[in-house]
């Protein structure tokens, strides 16, 4: 019964972590990784209350666990929202290819920020923080002890606002090249109304909103490393509002 507690969060996680949460990883290969954590972590760990429910223990493990895997994923995810804010800036919206991790046909720009982002949130070892935040979550939340009167709402909330603006500001060199251009062709425009402006505008807005694209990756890093942070200071919060 111990077990199958502890096994409750650590599945609610693993289903939409990062990496392992994909839909292309085989439902096997989560259990089997959820099964590894438990087993790692059943030594260590507080044993679960036998006087909860086991309807409140299902929805608030899951819970606890749904919102410590979203941590990271938005992570990977903001980068994907960036990307296809920057396809529309740069005029690459109608490019579209297959995610190998969604299996969904995304805008170019997207697949490519969210698989660089994967790559330098495996480098700087956010994997690792992450495993590490769910062992944390059973010493400052024990199993069963979540309270959802609590304010963990707004922490909640706070995650997806993270995730909203670190979109935007891993898209923005692109945002502003594309206002810039577009203002420039608007005044060409006007000045010489017999050019075709969309037919001589869509190479240039390809051009420099490529060129914005390498000009924004410096940012990468440093952004996806504060966000790492950031969500983890969130995750926190969130653990410390359900404890009450």
């Amino acid at each position: 019964m111990a077990g199958a507690a502890l096994s409750i969060r650590a599945l609610a996680f693993v289903s939409i972590a990062p990496l392992v949460g994909g839909t292309a990883v085989p439902a096997r290969v989560r259990v089997a990784f959820a099964v590894m954590l438990v087993l790692l972590l059943a030594p260590v760990v507080p044993a679960p209350d036998p006087s909860v429910g086991l309807v409140r223990l299902v929805l608030t493990e899951s819970l606890v666990g749904f919102m410590l895997g979203f941590a990271g994923r938005m992570v990977i995810d903001a980068a994907l929202y960036a990307g296809g804010v920057a396809s529309y800036s740069s005029g690459l919206a109608i490019a579209n290819q297959l995610d190998p991790i969604t299996q969904l046909n995304l805008p170019m720009l997207g697949v490519l920020y969210r698989l660089l982002g994967i790559l330098t949130f495996l480098a700087i070892g956010g994997h690792r923080q992450f495993v590490a935040v769910l062992a944390r979550s059973y010493t400052l939340l024990p199993v069963g002890t979540a309270n959802l009167e609590g304010p963990w709402v707004a922490s909640a909330v706070s995650l997806t606002g993270r995730m909203i603006v670190l979109g935007v500001r891993l898209a923005a060199p692109v945002i502003v090249s594309g206002l810039l251009v577009d203002t420039a062709l608007m005044l060409v425009a006007r000045a010489v109304p017999q050019m075709h402006i969309l037919v001589v505008g869509a190479p240039i807005r390809l051009g420099f909103g490529l060129l914005a694209v390498g000009l924004s990756l410096q940012i990468l890093l440093p952004l996806i490393v504060e966000s790492i942070d950031g969500s983890m200071t969130d995750a926190g919060a969130l653990l410390r509002a359900l404890g009450g």
